[in-house]
């Protein structure tokens, strides 16, 4: 019964808490940019006579500004606190997003602009709002993490149709401030009314002297172990980013209607949800690595069914829905094994950098899609290899070996 009690009082305080999360994610720059790159590429390369490669190599961009404000970020949430970064960031990424639409042709502009979002936006990424879901929740952790998370599915389900009209009704440069106001109007004040984070238990004596076992950072970084997931997700994501960034103005060359193309990069967006859901259920239950192979190979079928250049419908669907499942996967996937094969000691380090690698690969994958795209005058060559690098990843993954057994706990390392 005192366990039912918790529960419920876990869930009744906190789900003000999941609720601003899901929406900071939903609207934040983990996933607005992400779902609509491929979506603005066509009217881009269209009106300024831009190539596939330079529309798409933006996301590098973004990613560039991303990792050097990192470090900033995690001394500003421990010094101030997350809800003043989150909001705070909020704003200057709607206002940073929205300034896509003053480009007059300069495709540095077009990179400088992706670059000032991704540092403006940071403060949205999942390192705010699941510190601040960590300090609430307890006995619920998982699956608080797992409905707030779900946000950037929403954002995928329905972005890209939202940039689709927006361009086809009223231009490219009004769909970006359409995107923009989503930040603006529905993120900022949801998160400014709702999201309070619990000081007081990240601050608890009790916790500060917690015990928590695992590997020290040097030993990780050392350990074949941490290369074998940091490689292979590497290339794995190389894979998942340039797909999805690449999608919509791939099903336009195909010959479908842009609503059309867009409700197939919708489907991502629900598989996301999906797999997040699903992902942590079968990790619980059998061997990290064998599930993480399982699934980070699937999007091998779609890239060989897009290979062919003009998929059906049904096929299409079928590809981009193992795509969007992968998507909804890997995060939960790195996060688990980081924890199952390096402890907890030392986790935000160990997990910061293997995050990283994740990011590098889908951050240079989308140009590389486009060069392959205005070299070829198809994505054919690039589907063939990106099947090849996720069974690569995947098998990769299957050398991970035994959980290890941290059998002497350590103090928690403050450092």
């Amino acid at each position: 019964m005192s366990e039912q009690v918790k529960t419920s009082s876990e869930f009744s305080d906190g789900w003000k808490l999941i609720l601003a999360s899901f929406i900071g994610m939903m609207a934040g720059l983990t996933a607005l940019p992400f779902y609509t790159y491929g979506v603005f590429a066509i009217p881009l390369e269209a009106e300024f006579s831009w190539t596939r490669a330079q529309t798409q190599t933006a996301l590098l961009f973004q990613t560039i500004g991303v990792l050097l404000i990192l470090p900033v970020l995690g001394w500003a949430c421990d010094r101030y606190g997350v809800r003043r970064i989150a909001i705070g960031s909020m704003a200057l990424f709607a206002v940073c997003f929205g300034m896509m639409s003053l480009n007059s042709g300069s495709l540095w502009q077009y990179y400088a602009t992706a670059f000032a979002f991704g540092v403006a936006g940071a403060g949205t990424l999942p390192i705010t709002w699941t510190r601040a879901i960590n300090a609430a929740f307890e006995k619920n952790r998982g699956l608080a993490l797992g409905l707030a998370l779900m946000g950037t599915g929403l954002t995928g389900f329905i972005a890209p149709s939202i940039a689709s009209w927006g361009i086809e009704n009223h231009g490219w440069r009004t769909a970006y401030l359409i995107l923009a106001a989503i930040p603006a109007l529905i993120g900022l004040p949801i998160v400014f009314a709702l999201f309070r984070e619990k000081i007081s238990s990240l601050a608890d004596s009790t916790k500060a002297n917690a015990v928590l076992t695992g590997t020290s950072f040097e030993a990780a970084i050392k350990d074949y172990r941490f290369w074998l997931i940091a490689i292979g997700f590497l290339v794995i994501s190389f894979g998942i980013g340039g797909s999805i960034q690449n999608l919509f103005p791939f099903f336009l060359d195909a010959g479908y209607a842009p609503p059309q193309a867009a409700a197939f990069l919708g489907v991502i967006g629900l598989s996301v949800i999906v797999g997040r859901i699903s992902t942590g259920f079968f990790l619980d239950r059998f061997w990290g690595p064998a599930v993480a192979a399982l699934l980070m190979s699937l999007p091998a079928i779609s890239c060989l069914i897009l290979a062919s250049g003009s998929p059906s419908v049904a096929m299409a669907y079928f590809a981009t829905i193992l795509i969007g499942f992968a998507a909804g996967a890997e995060f939960d996937i790195i996060a688990y094994l980081a924890s199952r094969y390096f402890g907890l000691k030392n986790y935000s380090k160990i997990y910061s950098l293997l995050y990283a690698a994740f990011a590098i690969g889908a951050a240079i994958a989308p140009g590389i899609f486009g060069y392959a795209y205005d070299t070829f005058g198809d994505y054919q060559t690039v589907f063939f290899i990106s099947a090849g690098l996720f069974i690569l990843g995947s098998l990769m993954l299957l050398f991970l070996g035994k959980y290890p057994d941290f059998q002497h706990p350590v103090p928690l390392d403050k450092t």
